[in-house]
């Protein structure tokens, strides 16, 4: 592993505390790329989450891939050119709330208005 990399997986490891960062209960196992690698994703804090469950199947880690709603929350993010397409654009619900989560690690939250 890169050391960059290894950097970027100890952040979002301190950031959730050993706890998953969608739901917030279970153990945190396995890093999740919002923008997947695949489609260019980088690892990068602000593309990361520590999620619970195995693989891409189970747990949170499963419901970032497999939700109708993974793209609405944040969990995932779909490839293009766009800001909207960059994670550090776009909010994520974290743990029942908004936030956007920052390069060095970190979240800020984000207040919702109707």
């Amino acid at each position: 592993m890169k050391v960059a990399t290894a950097r970027a997986y100890d952040a979002v490891k301190e950031r959730s505390f050993g706890l998953c960062e969608v739901c917030g209960i279970r153990q945190a196992t396995e890093i999740h790329h919002r923008l997947h690698r695949s489609h260019g994703g980088p690892d990068s804090p602000e593309n990361l989450l520590h999620v619970c469950g195995s693989g891409n199947h189970t747990g949170c880690h499963g419901k970032a891939h497999q939700d109708t709603h993974r793209y609405g929350n944040g969990w995932a993010i779909r490839s293009g050119n766009g800001p909207e397409h960059q994670p550090v654009n776009r909010q994520v619900l974290y743990r029942g709330r908004w936030a956007l989560l920052t390069a060095d690690g970190g979240l800020v939250e984000q207040e919702v208005t109707f």
